[in-house]
C-alpha cells in the first residue's frame, strides 16, 4: 500500500484532491529541476498506518466491547489472562508486531516520523508483542494493549494529514477534522490510554505477581519468567509516554476552554 502511494503521487502536484503539503514540508525540497513537491511519502506513510490502526482498533473494539470475548476466552483469573491461549488476540498481537517493525523501518527514511520518542514506542511495542507471541504470555491483554488502544489512532491519522496538507476551514476536509476528528481523537486517547492505561496495567501487574509467587509461570512456562519482568518493565515508559501525550491533549483543550487557541 505504501510503495502504490508512494510511487503513483510522487510528482503529483495534488494527491486525490488534498490541499498541498504545508510549506514547512517542503523547506528542504529542491525545485531547480522542475520537480514538485508532493510529499506523497508523507501522504502514503498515513494511509498504511491508517489501514493498520483501523484492523487493531476496529477488531480490538469489536472483540472487547461487542462481543466480550475477553470476558468469556479464558477463566477470568491471573492463570486464565496470563497463560490462556485466544487466536482473535494472537491476531492482534501479530498484526501489531508486524505493523511496528513496518512503522520502524519505513519511519527512518521520513525526517518527521523519526523522532527518538516514536521509535523508541516502536521499539518497545514491537518488543512486546513479540515476547507475548514467543512465550505465549498475557495474549488476553493483546485486546487492549495491541487493540483498543489504537482506537484513538484512527482518528489521529487524519489530523495527522491535515497537519502536513492544510485543509480551509471551511471545506468539508476542514469541518470534517475540526468538528469530528479532533474531538474525537480527544476523547478516545484519555480514555483508552489515559484512563484505561492504568486500570488495565494494574490488573496486569497484579496478575504477574500472582503467577510468579505462586511458582505458576516457572511451571508452566518453565526458564521464561523473566518474560514477565521484561513486559511489566516495559509497561512503565510505555505509560509515561501515555501520560505526556495526555497532558498534551488536556493543554489544547484547556486553550480552546480559554479561547487562547
Amino acid at each position: 500500500v505504501y510503495s502504490s502511494v508512494y510511487y503513483t503521487f510522487q510528482n503529483s502536484e495534488t494527491i486525490l484532491g488534498f490541499p498541498a503539503p504545508a510549506p514547512e514540508f517542503c523547506a528542504n525540497h529542491d525545485s531547480s529541476d522542475g520537480s514538485v513537491c508532493s510529499r506523497s511519502d508523507l501522504f502514503a506513510f498515513q494511509v498504511a498506518s491508517g489501514l493498520a490502526f483501523l484492523i487493531m482498533g476496529g477488531f480490538g473494539f469489536f472483540y472487547w466491547h461487542i462481543k466480550g470475548v475477553h470476558l468469556t476466552s479464558v477463566p477470568q483469573t491471573a492463570a486464565g489472562r496470563c497463560f490462556g491461549y485466544i487466536p482473535e488476540a494472537e491476531f492482534v498481537a501479530v498484526v501489531c508486531f508486524t505493523f511496528q517493525v513496518w512503522d520502524f523501518i519505513i519511519s527512518l527514511g521520513i525526517p518527521e516520523h523519526r523522532t527518538p520518542i516514536m521509535l523508541m514506542h516502536h521499539t518497545l511495542a514491537a518488543a512486546v508483542s513479540l515476547a507475548g507471541l514467543h512465550c505465549q504470555y498475557l495474549l488476553w491483554y493483546s485486546f487492549y494493549f495491541f487493540g483498543l488502544s489504537e482506537v484513538s489512532s484512527i482518528f489521529l491519522v487524519f489530523m495527522d494529514l491535515s497537519k502536513f496538507f492544510p485543509p480551509q476551514s471551511e471545506t468539508a476536509f476542514g469541518a470534517f477534522i475540526e468538528g469530528y476528528c479532533g474531538p474525537m481523537f480527544a476523547v478516545t486517547f484519555l480514555f483508552y490510554r489515559g484512563f484505561m492505561w492504568w486500570r488495565i496495567t494494574y490488573l496486569k501487574f497484579k496478575d504477574c505477581r500472582s503467577i510468579l509467587r505462586s511458582g505458576q509461570a516457572e511451571k508452566l512456562r518453565p526458564g521464561k519468567t523473566w518474560v514477565l519482568y521484561v513486559l511489566m518493565g516495559f509497561n512503565i515508559p510505555m505509560g509515561m509516554l501515555q501520560i505526556y501525550w495526555s497532558s498534551l491533549i488536556l493543554t489544547e483543550i484547556k486553550k480552546i476552554v480559554t479561547g487562547e487557541a
